[in-house]
């Protein structure tokens, strides 16, 4: 027979589950006004990361910009250069965050 201790591990450990479970089900409302479902990205296997390539089916990479008034172009870092993953600041399932602000300080959305 189960003690209150294991009950207590088995619980929260279901809690941890279901809510990680609930936090991947979440679809960006631009990506559900559109119609669109998990299947419509995870192609392979349910729940296997996608991809760019898969991401790149609707979307497009971004052009360099000329000039952003003073502002540097988010997607040519002068530390990277053009090659930064998407995911570094993209997301689906989770907040998207402004990677640059791990160690600068600008002030833009993610979407």
């Amino acid at each position: 027979m189960m003690n209150i201790k294991s009950l207590a591990i088995l619980l929260l450990a279901f809690l941890a589950c279901s809510s990680q479970a609930f936090a991947m089900n979440k679809v960006k409302s631009h990506h559900k006004d559109a119609g669109l479902t998990c299947k419509s990205c995870h192609t392979t296997k349910p729940f296997e990361a996608v991809e760019i390539d898969q991401c790149l089916t609707c979307h497009e990479l971004p052009k360099q910009k000329e000039d952003y008034h003073g502002a540097p172009d988010k997607h040519d870092s002068p530390h990277y250069g053009t090659s930064l993953e998407c995911e570094n600041c993209h997301a689906e399932h989770e907040a998207s965050e402004n990677y640059c602000n791990n160690c600068h300080e600008f002030d833009f959305k993610v979407p």
